[in-house]
């Protein structure tokens, strides 16, 4: 078998490869990519600031459900530090109601905060505010209550010191016994004597009320020359001229001497003019104030007497009817008289 060999000197022919084809990537194609992974890139984003918010949200809804929790057990912590400051004292209890009743309110505020979580910040305020609200009201209760301890200690004290004097006045009240018995009957006599001098007083008092009598009325005009005539017709009358007797009187004592003179129109007035002398005197029997409209003053000698009074104002007009005119001495009704005006 004939052997071929290979001729070393004879070159081999070389492999040349023909390039790869490029890629035809056209611009419209990028862009669609670039928008594509940008959209993809912003997803992402997006979801995870959704997934910190979330995050975020259940951390403060924890914190604002501890929060409660606290502001719960602080409020009835507070209520029970009142509570314990209670006492015998109605006026101290009364207190402690009122503040408890502040601190509800302070609660109820706290509450409202709580219901959004934003107002986390200003619910712990609220709280904050509460506690001092309690450390105060604490302090109050408890310098009231030094207060009336000392004012218990105090009554003890005095009510030892009471009862030591009520031992000594009881010693001086034996003593005293038989002196206001003494003392009573000389108070009984001094009554009776009393009694008697104003039993005494009011009989002569009465006794020297100036009695009269011939008491007359009448209406008068005044003519030209000066003189007063008689007049029935009430248009024509300028005025009322009254007179009267006083009686003599042995008892009452000399010296000037009042009747007070009340006249009535036909409507049942008193007639009176303050600046005329009118004025009010309490009857002495009744102690009824009454009106009257002028004073007749006279000199008393004890003897019986005339007197006569006008009532002449030229204001005063005259109606028909009947005119009435009472007489009084100190304070008791001595005579009328009356007079019909046509």
């Amino acid at each position: 078998m004939a052997t071929i060999q290979n001729n070393p000197s004879t070159p081999s022919p070389k492999f040349t490869p023909s390039p790869a084809p490029k890629p035809n990537r056209s611009p419209l194609l990028i862009g669609i990519i670039a928008v594509l992974l940008l959209g993809l890139i912003g997803l992402g984003i997006g979801f995870a600031n959704r997934g910190t918010e979330n995050a975020q949200l259940s951390t403060d809804l924890v914190e604002m459900e501890q929060f409660k929790a606290t502001a719960e057990k602080q409020y009835y912590e507070s209520l029970a530090e009142l509570e314990e400051m209670r006492g015998s004292n109605e006026e101290l209890n009364a207190l402690i109601d009122q503040q408890k009743d502040e601190l509800r309110t302070q609660r109820d505020k706290i509450s409202s905060l709580t219901r959004d979580s934003r107002n986390l910040v200003a619910a712990r305020r609220e709280l904050q505010e509460l506690r001092t609200q309690t450390d105060g009201y604490l302090a109050e209760l408890e310098q009231m209550r030094l207060q009336i301890a000392d004012l218990s200690e105090n009554n003890e004290r005095l009510t030892t010191e009471r009862d030591l004097l009520s031992s000594d006045l009881q010693v001086s009240r034996q003593e005293n016994e038989s002196l206001n018995t003494e003392r009573a009957v000389l108070v009984s006599e001094r009554e009776q004597l009393t009694e008697s001098n104003q039993e005494l007083s009011r009989k002569v008092g009465i006794a020297s009320v100036l009695k009269t009598n011939n008491v007359t009325v009448v209406g008068q005009k005044e003519r030209s020359s000066g003189k007063f005539v008689d007049r029935r017709n009430a248009n024509s009358v300028d005025r009322l001229y009254i007179c009267f007797n006083s009686m003599d009187n042995a008892v009452a004592k000399p010296g000037e001497e009042s009747f007070e003179l009340r006249i009535i129109n036909p409507s049942g007035e008193t007639i009176q003019i303050d600046a005329e002398g009118s004025g009010v005197l309490t009857s002495a029997e009744s102690g009824e104030q009454i009106p009257y409209t002028k004073s007749v003053v006279f000199s008393f000698d004890g003897s019986a007497a005339n007197h006569c009074a006008e009532w002449n104002v030229e204001s005063q007009q005259y109606a028909e009817g009947t005119y009435t005119a009472e007489l009084y001495n100190k304070g008791f009704f001595v005579g009328q008289g009356t007079v019909v005006l046509k």
